[in-house]
Order: C-alpha cells, then structure tokens, then sequence
C-alpha cells in the first residue's frame, strides 16, 4: 500500500446510547480539580456543579452533547480536531431579570440625578438597591432545599455562601445610612456622581467630535447627556456604597492594623465596568479629604489621596488616559464652586500624575524641555520619554501635539499642556487656563513639588522610595512649601538651586517658603489586575508594600490610620492567601458568589443562544514547529475573511483584521520575522 493509505486524518470518534438515552456519566472528580483549601474547593464545586467534565482528550478535543434532563449525564460524547466553546457574557442584571423583585426597578442609577438629590432623596433611591439584594438572599436561601437545585451534599458552603452576601448587603447599607447621618459624606457622593456623570458625558462627546472635528462641543455634550450615558451599573453603586464608610472615617475597622484590615476585591470579567467602580470611589476620596479638612494635625486640603498602580507600562498610560477627564470633570466642579462662593473644595486644583518614568515619561524638567524641543525641531530627536501622554484633550477631544500644545514654564518650573481648541471654547486652553492648563502632572520632580491629589503609577515605580528622597512629599512627609515651586526637599532645593524668597516676575507675583503642616498620607490604594502580581514581581511586592504601607499610616486619637485598599481582577484563585501575603489585610470579594457560577445578583451570565458570548476555538498540531502553525492557521483566517469581504462587501471589514498574542518577545521577534 501506498502510505497515505496507511494513515487516517482528524478521525471523530463518538459515544452515543443505540436507545437514544443519555449513556455517559460524569467523570470522577481528582484532587486536582479546585485548587486551593477545603472551603475554596467545596465552594467551587458547589458554584459549578452543573458544568460537568465528560472525558479528555489526549491529542484531541472533546465535545458533548448534555442531556436534556440531567447535566450530569451526556448523550453524546465525541472527539474532534477544532474544539470550540462559547464563554456566555456576563452582564449586570435588569428589572426584566428578576421580574419578583421589583425594588430593583426603584434604584436610583443616573449620576446626574445623585448629584442633585438631597440626603433624605439619597437614601429613598439607593435603599432598594440593598433591599433587592436581600430580596434575591432569601430567594437563594429557600433553594437549598429544593431537590431541582441540585445542592444536596452542598449545604454548607451554601450556607457559607449566602452569609458572604448578607455580609455584602449589611455593608451597602451601612453606606447608605452613613449618607443620610453624614451631611459631610452626603456632599462628597454627590460631588462624586456630578464628576462621574461629566466624566462620561465628555469622553462621549470628544470621542464624537475626533469624528466631526467641525462639531462644537456643546453640539457633542448636548447630544450624549442623556440617562442612558450616564448611568451605574447597579454593582458599580454598590460597590461604591460599601466602601463610604471606610473612606469617610480614617479610624474605621476595615483600617485597622494587620488582617483586621480589608482587601475589597473587585471581582468582574474584563470589560464589566471595574475602572468606572473606582473611579467612582477616587473621586468621593479626592472630595472628602478636602471637606474634613485638617484632622489631628494633618491637612487633607493638598496631597495624595488616591495611589492607583499597574503591572505594565501599557495599562498605566491607557488608563491614564480614562482618568484624566475624570480629573477634568473635578477640577470644573472646584472652579465653578468658587466663582460661587463656595470654597470647601479648597484653592489647590485637582491634578492627575503619571508616576511612571523609564523611558515613557521625563525624570525632571530638562529632559522634559528637551524632549519638546526635539519634537517642535521635527527631526527624529533621541527618543527621549515625552512629557505629554495624551493624543487628545480628554474634555473636549481636540487633537493634541507636544509640537504644539506642550510649554515648559521656567518661571514656576512646570511643564504645561494646554487644549488645542482654536475658537478657546474649551476651559483648558492658554486663553481660558493660562497658568494651568490641563490638570495633569506626567514629570517625576514635579508629582513630588505639586502632589497631584490622584496618582498613577506602575508597581515598580515604587522601588524608587529609597534612593529618591522627595517622593516622601507623596506620603504627605511634607513641612515646607514654596508659594511658587511647590513643596520643598533638600535633593530638589540643590538641583533648582532653590531659596526661601523670590521676587516678582512679569505676572507671577512675588513669593515666599511657608512653614506647612504634614499632608494626610493617601487614603485610598487601587490595585488593578491584581492576578498579575505573582511570583517574583508578587515577593518583590510584598516587600515594597510593608514601605507603602509604613508610610501611608498616621494617627488619629492614638489610633493608627491605614490607607484603603481595593483591588480588581476578571481571575480570582486563592486571592484571600495572596492579600495577606502582599497586603497584611484580610480579603473580600465582591460580588460574593452565590450557589451558581452564572448569578450573584450583580452578575448574571447569559446563554449564548439569547447573547452571544466570547467563542474560543483550539487548534493542535503536535510535531510542527509553532510559527509553521501560526503561519498556516493566520493564512487560512485572512483567506475566509477574504472571500466573504469579496461575496458581502463592507459588512465583513471588521473581520479584516487579525491580531496575535505572543507570551514571549521571541515568539514575536519570529513570527514577525
């Protein structure tokens, strides 16, 4: 025989009963299967009782059909080459999604209509938002004993379950009566819906006007203002609601020394909504520190009140980007507010600070100059680390250049970028904010002689505490401040050959060093993607979080003050172990699992056959090298894209484009090779 006779291709095995029945049972459970403690394992076993594994395949895919009516049992098991899976979406829940709760019609959701609400008025629309949770509590709680749910053998992680979420509901509430019992608190949420419900509509709306450029911007935000834009996804409300409390009382015992403290873990799949969550809770801080004002000698009028850290470079910068019209948004608010009189908010604008260095952004002024300079030469320059991180004005969308836009100061030593808009009908243009510009800080030497009241920084960045002595300004270790150069340090008064007194120039009034009280240490620590920090970066972090952590605690009454901690992650294994061991704090997830994988209240999976959800396919080819693989199965995808652009036209253009992921630089290097 010839040897391609000898061989059969992608042969398909199945499984099926002659009867039509359901032949298959499950596969026996190892002690592999959940990783993690008893609790952990029990829980997950429970939450995923009905995703039954069938079979593995060695050098194959598996498919199965399950029976109609025990997922516990199959119908069909069969191999194949391309094993594929839908992932369903996960969404956050409707009215129309429990129809015998109608509290959860009656939660007020809309910023816009938050910001303006009085403390009673508060309380009326956020209060069956806990009511409904509770509602779906007992509607959980009285399936345990009902055979259909499957749950026998279960009882008591769903017992332990369900008294995490009664925890969770306890906790909303208690934000919701600190609302009503604390006029200061009061103030600071709804300061916080207006900067949120801004923040939204102008993102909308500069991303509408980099399509039509000839747009004005009151056309854009007219045109995106309404509730549908500037709405919370009820966990999103809630998860700002439970953590009120800690954020407004610096004694609170969810700051208290060693695992008394809490981890509040943000628990979504990617592209949920986690970044708008705590945004939300960034802005209440900013506001709330400058309304309590000075406490026990600190002063929460300036400084650092929001840390927010990365693992990569990449995720920094982009959401640096997304928190600078959060920023924006802020800073109008104060401005307004004292045109109007009101001057609580403080005469120190909000600023965002990209903490980032290396060769993204500059050390200090000079490289900042010179990297402006290069860019306003038009030649290719030495690549230095830019001063400007944004392509666009994230208040109204103009395009902006560091060619054009950006403008070192030598008289204050700042480095200033303002809106491009030509008709100045934005507020952060040269016309409309001459001294100030846009409210961001991306120069290391100026984040520490200004304090942007929001920082954000990669988790490395922290190595830099013990060889650069100014970035104790960012813990609020502060006691002189220059009327002009900001707060002063002995490293930074020898390279700005600073002196305690200057004189008047052009518009810049005279000015003088002040004596100042120590700034309050951060309050609030956001640490996103928390799942990336393992291993070697995960011992390293460990270590520089007993420094972060030193440095951010303070006094109140003789008590000891630390900062707030919260986390976001779309994976969470083990986490409560990896807190203690990074945190020094005890952890809580949020939304709490409830008896089933697909519904914690909060969340809700769909079934693909009414949403469509993320479908992954496998391809094996064992004994070829992975680039041969690659090259193969990327020709073969961009074929087919072709052929139906060829047969449909325009509608199949976003399939046009392929994008590959690669573990490791040499994986890339070759396969763009």
């Amino acid at each position: 025989k010839r040897r391609d006779e000898a061989w059969l291709f992608q042969v398909q095995l199945a499984v099926t009963a002659a009867d039509g029945g359901s032949p298959v049972i499950r596969r026996p459970a190892t002690s592999s299967d959940f990783v993690g403690d008893g609790k952990e394992g029990r829980a997950l076993a429970m939450a995923y009782r009905d995703h039954v594994e069938f079979a593995v395949g060695h050098g194959t895919g598996v498919h199965v059909t399950v029976s109609d009516d025990d997922p516990a049992k199959a119908a069909r098991v069969e191999t194949t080459a391309v094993p594929a899976y839908e992932l369903p979406r996960t969404d956050p829940p409707t009215p129309e999604d429990f129809p015998d709760i109608p509290q959860l019609a009656e939660v007020e959701l809309d910023m816009a209509a938050l910001a303006d609400l009085s403390d009673e008025g508060l309380a009326q629309g956020l209060q069956p938002l806990v009511d409904a949770y509770r509602a779906w509590i007992e509607q959980q709680r009285e399936r345990i004993a009902d055979p259909a749910a499957r749950l026998t053998g279960f009882e008591e992680p769903a017992e332990e379950a369900l008294e995490r979420c009664a925890n969770a509901a306890k906790r909303i509430e208690a934000g919701v009566e600190l609302l009503v019992t604390e006029p200061l608190a009061a103030e600071a949420f709804r300061f916080a819906n207006r900067a949120m419900w801004q923040q939204r509509v102008h993102t909308l709306a500069a991303e509408q006007r980099r399509l039509d450029p000839k747009m004005s911007l009151a056309d854009a935000v007219a045109a995106v203002d309404v509730p549908a834009n500037h709405r919370w996804r009820p966990f999103q409300l809630a998860f700002v609601l439970l953590n009120l409390p800690s954020l407004f009382d610096p004694t609170h015992e969810e700051r208290k020394p060693g695992q008394q403290g809490l981890v509040d873990l943000l628990w979504f799949p990617t592209g949920g909504g986690k970044t708008e969550a705590y945004l939300g809770l960034a802005a209440f801080t900013m506001a709330i520190r400058r309304l309590q004002g000075v406490i026990d000698g600190f002063d929460g009028s300036d400084g650092v009140a929001v840390f927010m850290r990365y693992t990569l470079r990449l995720l920094t910068v982009q959401q640096f980007q997304r928190a600078a019209a959060l920023m924006c948004a802020c800073e109008r608010i104060r401005l307004e507010r004292s045109e109007a009189g009101d001057d609580r908010l403080g005469s120190v604008p909000f600023r965002l600070g990209l903490w980032v260095g290396f060769s993204v952004t500059p050390t200090n002024e000079k490289q900042a100059q010179k990297a402006i300079e290069e860019e306003r030469g038009g030649g290719w320059g030495s690549g230095s680390a830019s001063a400007v991180q944004v392509t666009s004005c994230p208040w109204c969308g103009a395009e902006i250049t560091a060619k054009r836009d950006a403008e070192p100061e030598s008289v204050r030593r700042r480095t200033l970028v303002f809106c491009s808009d030509p008709l100045g009908r934005c507020p952060f243009t040269r016309k409309n904010a001459p001294g100030e510009g846009l409210p961001l800080i991306t120069v290391d030497t100026e984040i520490y002689r200004f304090v942007p009241a929001m920082v954000i920084a990669t988790a490395d960045k922290f190595a830099q505490m013990p060889w650069r002595g100014p970035t104790r300004a960012l813990f609020g270790r502060v006691s002189r401040r220059c009327e002009r150069h900001g707060y002063r340090h002995p490293d930074l008064d020898e390279e700005m050959k600073e002196t305690d007194s200057h004189q008047k120039r052009g518009a810049t009034p005279a000015a003088v060093t002040v004596d100042v009280l120590p700034l309050r240490p951060p309050d609030l620590i956001i640490q996103d993607e928390l799942h990336l920090i393992a291993g070697p970066l995960g011992s390293l972090m460990g270590l520089y979080e007993t420094a972060v952590d030193s440095l951010c605690t303070w006094e109140v009454d003789g008590k000891p003050v630390r900062p707030k901690v919260v986390a976001s992650t779309a994976t969470v294994r083990r986490a409560e172990e990896q807190a203690f061991q990074v945190f020094w704090r005890g952890l809580e997830v949020f939304p709490p699992p409830g008896l089933d994988a697909g519904d914690s209240f909060f969340a809700l999976q769909r079934d693909p056959s009414v949403a469509p959800g993320r479908r992954y396919l496998g391809v094996s080819a064992p004994g070829r090298r992975i680039k041969v693989v690659e090259i193969r199965l990327y020709v073969a995808l961009m074929g087919a894209a072709q052929k139906l652009f060829e047969k449909y036209g325009q509608a199949v253009d976003p399939w046009m484009t392929l994008v590959g992921y690669f573990s490791a630089l040499r994986e890339l290097a070759g396969m763009s090779r």
